[in-house]
């Protein structure tokens, strides 16, 4: 008789083990998380004293992300990343978005600032201004980063 409960208990302690793993696996599965991607775009060459506008285009996995923690815009001139300017983003259907005017000739870095879904992106676009030739100005280098 002891043979017999000590059977049914541990067969009911494996069938519903089993069960239970199965749930947590897909479970898990659902909980991947997507990828924050953001897509950086706007004029790469400008003239000085005009106005160019960059946006971000924040999305997470197949959603846009209109909600993100924080999103701001640093620029800065080649050599002079000490003194870059930040500035906070406007946001409209997931695509964060700020307005700048660059003085003077020169090659700048713009690289957006997302904080969203507990991740951080930051993409770089180079800018040629005015008379300055970018290709000889500064090397190749990563264009995103990723947090």
């Amino acid at each position: 008789m002891k043979k017999m409960v000590a059977a049914v208990l541990f067969s009911a302690v494996f069938l519903l083990n089993g069960c239970g793993s199965e749930e947590n696996k897909a479970q898990t599965a659902a909980e991947t998380p997507e990828v924050l991607d953001v897509k950086l775009t706007g004029p790469e060459k400008v003239k000085p004293g005009e106005n160019a506008a960059y946006e971000a285009a924040v999305s997470y996995g197949d959603e846009a992300v209109t909600d993100a923690d924080e999103v701001e815009f640093e620029v800065w001139k080649d050599g002079e990343k000490n003194d870059s300017k930040m500035f906070k983003a406007k946001q409209e259907d997931g695509v964060y978005r700020f307005e700048t005017e660059f003085k003077e000739d020169g090659v700048y870095t713009v690289q957006s600032h997302v904080t969203a879904k507990k991740q951080h992106s930051m993409p770089t676009l180079k800018v040629q201004v005015g008379d300055a030739d970018a290709a000889t100005k500064q090397p190749e280098e990563d264009q995103s980063h990723h947090h």
